[in-house]
């Protein structure tokens, strides 16, 4: 499989999971699942994460198999989703408001005492 039909079988899987609900919803219901049953803290992106390394797995033992890999592709991007990752741009800004120089007041005119 080259990369193009992993990228475009990726797409459309995703497409076809429509079945089994949003990907945020039945990720969040798995972490509260997972959390209660655990007893420990899951998110959304340690599912998505869990779900990946099982594909990645998976194409470890049967290479043969393109649905190891579409899967993997899928939930590497639903865990950057959940991720809470900023955008490159998102990123700059915010470093640009960091470091921008504060706004000037306007000039105060003294010279001629308090306005009546």
């Amino acid at each position: 499989m080259d990369y193009e039909s992993a990228m475009t079988r990726a797409i459309g899987s995703i497409k076809d999971r429509s079945v089994y609900g949003d990907i945020t919803d039945v990720h969040d219901d798995i972490a509260k699942t997972l959390t209660i049953l655990m007893g420990k803290t899951f998110s959304m992106y340690d599912v998505a994460m869990v779900h990946h390394v099982t594909k990645l797995v998976r194409a470890k033992r049967d290479r043969q198999n393109p649905d190891h890999f579409v899967d993997g592709i899928n939930y590497l991007a639903f865990a950057a989703q959940f991720s809470g990752a900023h955008t490159v741009e998102q990123d700059i800004r915010e470093m640009a408001a960091r470091f921008a120089p504060m706004p000037r007041a306007e000039p105060v005119d003294v010279t001629n005492g308090p306005a009546e």
